[in-house]
């Protein structure tokens, strides 16, 4: 045996190949292309903590590792079919919550500040928390905000947040009819500052929302992509009594439905995504400039639903489909029994 088929795999890299494997199995492209460059930069991000000095501490290797086996849980079971954790991959890939939510709402909230290259940098300066100095919220997010808070059907359908304040605060006066304290409508300023950061929906490139459309309506081309068979290992039957699993969770039980208690798992076709394609089209917003009245116009995406079809009759039809019904009480007309000529001889 080589000296290299020898040394133990680290654990991170059996996560790392893990993360990559399930994310290229996501059942929509843009998730796909996301979530491995996700993980990439990440992990290239962290790279300098995989020491072994660095596996105590907040951000130690023990940490890290524990949070990319929980990324690696989510995207097994988004695979798999279970409905929240395929809904969660699908908002935070196209930046309806998580990273890329901040991320696109900088755009807005701070455009004329660079955006951070570093995806580690981004995680700790994406939006400050603090609101800037100077600082004034362009026309642009104003006519979002106010769009959101006006959009009901985010908060009835449970997809974000109610948007409390459509508008920054204004200063006014107090009870005394003194104009408020300085620090008062900083204050103030600064809630509103963190609503947005916590609650905003920035637009998505065109090429998505197009993509997005097209995958909802039927006209992009859709396909799950085919897994990798799993290698056959050495398998050994000969299976001890006491082995360290039956000394822990006892002997082994019939099927029951603990597995299923947080969701069941389903057969991923088209059908089964629109209702996900659906819920992240209707969070995502269209900002566009109308030149008309110099204002902009916020339309926030609809399902794409076939028209119903109502079906009618002929009105001839319809009224004999009446006869002999009692206009009054609605009774309807009551048949003599047919006597059989025998019997009445």
């Amino acid at each position: 045996m080589s000296q290299g088929s020898q040394l133990k795999i680290p654990h991170w890299r059996h996560v790392y190949r893990g993360l990559l494997r399930e994310a290229s199995y996501l059942p929509d492209p843009v998730a796909r292309q996301y979530m491995s460059y996700l993980v990439r930069q990440r992990y290239r991000a962290y790279w300098k903590k995989v020491i072994p000095e660095s596996f105590i501490g907040p951000h130690g290797q023990f940490y890290l590792e524990r949070r990319g086996r929980k990324h690696l849980s989510l995207l097994t079971r988004a695979n798999e079919g279970y409905p929240r954790p395929l809904e969660r991959v699908l908002m935070l890939s196209y930046g309806r919550s998580g990273l890329r939510r901040q991320l696109l709402a900088r755009q807005l909230i701070l455009p004329h500040s660079p955006v951070p290259k570093n995806i580690k940098t981004i995680v700790r300066d994406m939006l400050p928390p603090q609101i800037p100095k100077i600082w004034e919220p362009i026309p642009a997010l104003l006519a979002l905000v106010k769009s959101q808070a006006e959009h009901k059907a985010l908060v009835t359908e449970r997809i974000a947040p109610a948007m409390q304040d459509p508008g920054p605060p204004v200063p006014r006066k107090n009870v005394w009819d003194s104009p408020i304290s300085p620090g008062k409508v900083m204050r103030a300023r600064q809630n509103w500052y963190r609503m947005l950061t916590q609650t905003l929906l920035a637009p998505i490139p065109n090429k998505e929302f197009d993509t997005l459309c097209g995958l909802l309506s039927g006209t992009e081309p859709w396909f799950l992509p085919k897994r990798r068979k799993r290698q056959a290992g050495d398998t050994d039957n000969t299976k001890k009594a006491l082995d360290a699993e039956f000394l822990v969770f006892g002997p082994e039980k019939d099927p029951t439905f603990d597995k299923y208690k947080h969701g069941r798992p389903h057969i991923i076709t088209r059908k089964f995504m629109s209702s996900f394609w659906e819920r992240v089209l209707l969070a995502t917003p269209r900002l566009t400039w109308d030149a008309a009245k110099s204002v902009w116009t916020v339309r926030w995406g609809k399902p794409v639903r076939e028209a119903p079809i109502y079906r009618t009759l002929d009105p001839e039809v319809e009224s004999s489909l009446f006869d002999g019904v009692d206009g009054v009480t609605g009774a309807l007309p009551q048949k003599s029994p047919k006597r059989n000529p025998e019997q009445a001889a």
